[in-house]
């Protein structure tokens, strides 16, 4: 909500003059492109400083105002990590919010954020991606969601911590 006016005490050749009669008010409760127009209304009144009415000898001029909602900046970062090959696959589940926060009653649903990356092979690279919904009322509009998603790399394993395995032929004994 925004009302009232930047000035309604104006100096001219020394001398001071008060302005009344006008209302300004805009009310607004989400971000709006173009936000929302203060209106000027009412009759202008100009008084000299002995509170004479001197409307007359003025071109009063009014100029609207406007109230702009920004939207509330959250800033969400998932986990890096790398591991060397094993066989099972490198997630990191886990989100931060580094940032920012959710008015009051407004927020993720149940379960989000999450990060769904996953690598499993050596020598795979891939960001941790972040995935969120919006808890039921939480309007988008109203916020600016930024993700810094990390990167899981698989790596290859040391020569000396190779896994090792033994390959073994098959052994028979046949008759002549």
């Amino acid at each position: 909500k925004v009302e009232g006016f930047e000035t309604l005490e104006f100096n001219v050749g020394g001398q001071v003059f008060k302005v009344e009669g006008l209302q300004a008010k805009a009310v607004g409760t989400d971000v709006k492109e173009g936000g929302y127009e203060s209106k000027v209304t009412g009759t202008a009144v100009v008084r000299d400083a002995a509170g004479k009415d001197v409307t007359d000898q003025f071109k009063v001029k009014t100029e609207n105002g406007k109230l702009t909602i920004t939207p509330i900046e959250i800033k969400l970062r998932s986990e890096s990590g790398s591991k060397p090959y094993d066989g099972t696959a490198l997630t990191m589940p886990k989100v931060t919010v580094v940032s920012g926060a959710f008015v009051e009653g407004e927020g993720f649903a149940e379960g989000s954020p999450r990060a769904t990356g996953s690598v499993l092979y050596a020598g795979e690279s891939e960001k941790n991606t972040i995935e969120y919904e919006l808890a039921e009322g939480t309007k988008a509009v109203n916020y600016n969601i930024q993700k810094e998603e990390g990167t899981l790399t698989i790596t290859d394993r040391d020569d000396d911590k190779k896994l090792e395995i033994t390959v073994t032929a098959k052994s028979d004994e046949q008759p002549y």
